[in-house]
């Protein structure tokens, strides 16, 4: 086996030193292979082999650790070990960018109608009793008549926290990455401002959506859970746009 290359410092005027050489790391990181729970070479080590100075390591170190990619230690065996950085970390940076940003209800019903559908013929054969029940649980949390709550944004957050129990029992990390960014967008955005509390149809269409995919999802079909979910968020998407001319339609009448 070669030897592992050391991390070396490249020359780029628009980053500060410090940011070279947390970059310079991070590729040093992938080229060498390493995993979390390795650790990287020790200060010493890397202000030799990168020619900068100790502080200069430690702001890198720093920033490496603030963007979850590390965690370090004091004493003998200290150091930096590699970490990976949790979803909520990766969601909470994508969510704050677009929560200031219009949010094109076509464009993200398009993407979910790309991905939730491979997400629930990833996970068809991979559910668990467990999952089964929690998945079960939260179909009645989303519609009134099933001991769901009054509220209808903690009962389209029931109905979100399923799509994210798929998500969790993924195999592929990056499809559920996207699937989770989708749903809090929808929690964080379109959700809270499309509130309403007489739209029973919302209700109508989770439930027996969510009641049909449990049927895939217990028979280990992931073909069938595939196309339940694609015709799902169709649906769905189609009373998300009703939900929004509502909207739009009690603003005009405010204004007027």
């Amino acid at each position: 086996m070669p030897p592992s290359p050391t991390p070396r410092i490249s020359r780029t005027k628009r980053l500060t030193r410090s940011a070279q050489v947390a970059n310079d790391i991070k590729r040093w990181i992938v080229q060498s292979h390493k995993k979390v729970g390795d650790k990287l070479p020790q200060e010493a080590a890397l202000i030799q082999q990168m020619g900068v100075a100790r502080g200069t390591v430690r702001e890198a170190l720093a920033a490496l650790q603030a963007q979850g990619l590390i965690t370090t230690s004091t004493g003998p065996n200290g150091g930096a070990t590699l970490t990976q950085p949790p979803y909520e970390r990766c969601l909470e940076a994508v969510s704050n960018f677009m929560y200031f940003e219009p949010v094109d209800i076509a464009t993200l019903y398009a993407l979910r109608r790309a991905v939730e559908p491979e997400l629930a013929a990833n996970v068809a054969t991979r559910l668990s009793d467990a999952d089964l029940a929690e998945l079960d649980r939260l179909i009645g949390a989303s519609h009134p008549a099933h001991g769901g709550s009054g509220d209808w944004n903690e009962r389209r957050e029931a109905d979100l926290v399923f799509h994210d129990r798929l998500a969790d029992a993924c195999s592929s990390p990056m499809l559920a990455l996207f699937c989770r960014l989708l749903n809090d967008i929808i929690r964080r955005v379109i959700v809270v401002r499309n509130a309403q509390q007489g739209f029973q149809a919302f209700d109508d269409d989770v439930f027996h959506s969510h009641s049909a995919l449990m049927d895939a999802f217990r028979a280990r079909d992931a073909e069938r859970a595939r196309a339940v979910m694609r015709e799902h968020i169709e649906q769905t998407e189609a009373l998300a746009m009703e939900a929004e001319t509502r909207v739009q339609r009690e603003r005009l009448l405010m204004d007027s």
